[in-house]
């Protein structure tokens, strides 16, 4: 089976990021599948530039083709400014997958939801099923959270969400708790696939010592947070509870992995605080 996976917050294993998608390919492909993605050329966790070639990717890997659509960057900037980032990517990703042939099914993800409107146009043109992944409910956690404010935009989006979910010939979840959520919203086909780790990527054995000793660790107790820095994050909680560890608990050591848009603001908070650590997001 040849899959298409469109993905613009796809992240391969030597980029920072999670990257559940290129695990489930290399899944896939190790059962014979093909899956080629079409991503961003910009890092949606730190919002940097990448190369528009395709990404490089080890032997054993060679069912699995990485394309890169062109991408407006400046997903960190604002709201305004990653809606057109979206917009640039959802319509380059739709003529890159004109170009990818003999697909078997056409894979969506969500968020952005707009990327699966591709993906649904898509499979309708090349006459194969539409897979929709809901990894995160859009748009109501951008009208929870107030970044998605204007009533035109969100009877749009409202209107979108419910399209796909009823034209997808299948949806697949990661949480439980969206399952009631796509059903009321017209899915019928639910799959629930929970976020996970390959174990086999890790070495029990490996207690982290050189990274103690490069970070300066040694002997602390540490909690370590890695991922994006964005307002979904909520992070300025932890750093509460490290302005009260610093006093009860000074053998914890708070590290903050990762970058986004609110690391700048959160490194600012945090000045005084001799518990908190911040370092580079890594692959």
């Amino acid at each position: 089976m040849h899959i298409l996976l469109i993905h613009q917050a796809f992240t391969a294993l030597d980029e920072p990021g999670g990257t559940r998608h290129h695990e489930l390919a290399r899944y896939l492909a190790a059962r014979g599948h093909k899956v080629t993605v079409i991503a961003s050329p910009v890092s949606y966790l730190t919002g940097a530039a990448a190369s528009l070639s395709p990404a490089p990717f080890p032997p054993a890997q060679e069912e699995i083709v990485i394309l890169r659509a062109y991408t407006y960057q400046a997903i960190h900037r604002s709201f305004v400014h990653r809606v057109f980032a979206f917009i640039s990517f959802m319509t380059s990703s739709f003529f890159t997958g004109l170009g990818v042939k003999d697909v078997d099914l056409v894979w969506g993800t969500s968020p952005p939801i707009f990327q699966g409107a591709t993906a649904w146009l898509l499979a309708w043109l090349k006459h194969v099923p539409f897979l929709f992944e809901v990894r995160d409910l859009w748009p109501a956690f951008a009208i929870a959270i107030g970044v998605l404010k204007n009533p035109l935009l969100i009877r749009m989006s409202l209107w979108l969400e419910r399209f796909l979910y009823r034209r997808a010939d299948r949806v697949m979840v990661n949480s439980p708790g969206y399952v009631a959520h796509v059903t009321e919203r017209g899915a019928q086909r639910i799959e629930l696939v929970p976020n996970g780790a390959d174990p086999e990527m890790f070495n029990p054995d490996d207690e982290g010592a050189a990274f103690r000793s490069a970070n300066h660790l040694k002997n602390k107790f540490v909690v370590l947070y890695a991922g994006a820095h964005g307002i979904s994050n909520d992070l300025g909680v932890v750093l509460e509870a490290a302005r009260s560890l610093q006093i009860l608990a000074p053998e914890i050591q708070i590290v903050f992995l990762g970058d986004g848009k609110e690391k700048t603001n959160l490194q600012k908070q945090a000045e005084g605080l001799t518990n908190i650590l911040f370092l580079p997001p890594v692959p």
